[in-house]
């Protein structure tokens, strides 16, 4: 009778797999679970898991079974017996887990340039048979695991794939849970640092009530109107830069009854995969204490452009394109809004586009850094993509890379009517690179989450933060904050994506109440210049603002030397996980 002995050790990766099978929001979603569940799982009627030269296999009705009685059989308890109880619970949770996506926009999606890149990424852990890297299966598995009634789940991607075995390179696998165990140990020195390097800072100042933070969290007093507005661009500058024209939606949240003299104009820019209505309640926030908001849904990265491929376009992201096209939307409607048009009346004359702040989230950050002066870096890029999954697991840098395929002579986007920039979870380590951002002058604020396995905190913003050199920085770091927290709930007619809740993080209502107050007190600084309220950008201020169990940080000192310190002995990769063969 055969013994059977498990081939490897698994550490706890749960959310690092739920991360990357939601790259930047959007349909590459079923990838990423692919290759989450690869480490795990596999199997067309069988997983083969392969170490070298040697390797082992469980039928796929063994993980079915599984999955849905949470009997195992004798090989495959051999294999659990590696795992602690509550990893053993997460893996059924896991193969029960399902996503109900449109066939048609995973496939378009699947052949898109992001899409693409990550199937290579993923098909040298994920193979065939025969020990080939095979993109074009995976890919297939994926649109037809989309066809189940039930939804896409990891048991009918394997179900799905077209051959009698799935194989996972072990090998590989565990050079990528190398650099992941790695860079897990960086980023939780660094993040250490940067609350002490805070607290540091806190300890020198002034203390302030957690009263008058609240206060900046609170409905101000004007009433707040939104107006809907879509206009066309086909200005000789886009048709020169893009060669097409193109339609914006915007919504614009006003004070009312409007202020006797010209107000600042805040822009929110959303990520990749939302749209204008995912910072309404920001958008009423700042309304509400006398801005005027213009939220642009930026049509090229929007929700609706994922979801929206009946025509066929396998190259509809255009992914490249909108590293162009979103800060011309913007300078767009600056220069609309500038002309008083009469949509707005009675509002003509007293909207001020010619001083701005930008909020950006995400590909937003970007957008908003790169009219503040950042500078595109192609020697940067050329340098690091594509990406390697081996090398660094911040799937940020599939969209990034997608900026190579712009012409070498990009022209300056920069506009000086952006007078401050608020750029949460911004994508910028690779397409800016040091060079890149000390091109900005403009006050800037950076927000970091510590759970952000998306654009993580180290490599995309604290790392970052260090290279501005413009004199008003802030760094801000919320604890356990994902991705996704401070996006609020879209009020699209367009039906998301839905996003796993590990995604979006254990508080997300608190993530927007500190968002509320930072970036008021931000703009009451920057916009109408009132320095009183720069305190409230303090490391005292956010020690007042905190609210266990997601407490948040401010600094304003962080720089290289204190991220060099906290990187100090963490240079070298911890060993793998143990390996166990068979006899």
């Amino acid at each position: 009778m055969d013994s059977y002995r498990p081939l490897f050790q698994l550490a706890d990766v749960r959310p690092l797999i739920q991360s990357l099978a939601w790259v930047m929001r959007v349909g590459v979603i079923g990838v990423m679970l692919a290759w989450g569940q690869s480490i795990l799982v596999f199997g067309a009627e069988r997983v083969v898991v392969s170490y070298f030269i040697l390797e082992r296999s469980i039928s796929l009705s063994e993980l079915t079974h599984y999955a849905e009685t949470g009997k195992t059989s004798r090989r495959l308890r051999a294999y659990l017996d590696a795992l602690a109880p509550h990893q053993r619970e997460q893996l059924r949770t896991a193969l029960q887990e399902r996503l109900i996506l449109e066939p048609v926009a995973v496939a378009q999606l699947l052949y898109s340039p992001l899409g693409e890149a990550m199937l290579d990424q993923v098909s040298t852990v994920v193979q065939s048979e025969s020990r080939q890297a095979n993109a074009q299966a995976l890919r297939a598995a994926l649109i037809l695991a989309a066809t189940d009634p039930q939804g896409l789940s990891a048991l009918s991607l394997i179900r799905h794939y077209p051959a009698k075995a799935m194989r996972v390179d072990l090998t590989k696998g565990l050079e990528i849970l190398k650099t992941f165990q790695l860079l897990v140990r960086q980023s939780q020195s660094v993040l250490a640092s940067v609350r002490e390097q805070s607290r540091a800072e806190a300890a020198n100042q002034a203390p302030i009530s957690p009263q008058s933070m609240q206060a900046l969290t609170e409905p101000g007093p004007w009433r707040v109107q939104i107006l809907s507005w879509a206009v066309t661009d086909n200005s000789s500058i886009r048709l020169a830069r893009t060669g097409q024209p193109r339609t914006l939606n915007v919504e614009i949240y006003l004070p009312t009854p409007p202020p006797p003299t010209p107000i600042p104009l805040v822009v929110i820019s959303h990520g990749l995969g939302a749209d204008r209505y995912s910072y309404a309640y920001l958008g009423e926030h700042l309304a509400s204490h006398g801005l005027a908001v213009a939220a642009i849904e930026h049509p090229g990265s929007s929700m609706q452009q994922l979801l929206s491929f009946s025509g066929g376009d396998s190259d509809s992201l255009r992914a490249g394109q909108e590293f162009i096209d979103r800060p011309l939307d913007i300078s767009f409607i600056l220069n609309q809004l500038s002309q008083y048009p009469a949509y707005l009346r009675p509002w003509p004359g007293r909207v001020n586009p010619q001083e701005v702040l930008v909020i950006g989230q995400s590909f937003g950050g970007y957008t908003a850094l790169r009219l503040a002066g950042a500078a595109l870096n192609r020697a940067k890029l050329k340098q690091n993509c594509p990406p390697s999954l081996s090398v660094s697991l911040n799937v940020s840098l599939l969209l990034q890379c997608q900026a190579l395929s712009l012409p070498p002579d990009t022209g300056t986007l920069t506009d000086p009517r952006v007078k401050a920039v608020l750029a949460i979870n911004p994508i910028s380590s690779k397409i800016f690179g040091p060079a890149g951002l000390a091109a900005v002058r403009v006050p800037v604020m950076i927000v970091a989450g510590s759970a952000d396995t998306i654009a993580p905190a180290l490599a995309e913003q604290v790392l970052p933060f260090t290279w501005l050199k413009t004199p008003h920085r802030y760094l801000v770091l919320m604890d356990e904050a994902t991705h996704f927290s401070t996006i609020g709930q879209s009020r699209s007619d367009t039906a998301g994506m839905p996003i796993p809740i590990a995604l979006i993080g254990p508080t997300p209502r608190q993530s927007r109440y500190y968002l509320r107050a930072l970036s008021l007190a931000f703009v009451n600084t920057y916009l109408h210049q009132d320095r009183s309220m720069e305190v409230y950008l303090s490391a005292a201020a956010a020690q007042a603002l905190s609210q266990p169990p997601l407490t948040i940080h401010i600094t304003q000192a962080w720089n290289a030397t204190a991220l060099n310190s906290a990187l100090q002995n963490l240079d070298q990769p911890v060993s793998p996980p143990p390996v166990m063969l068979a006899h």
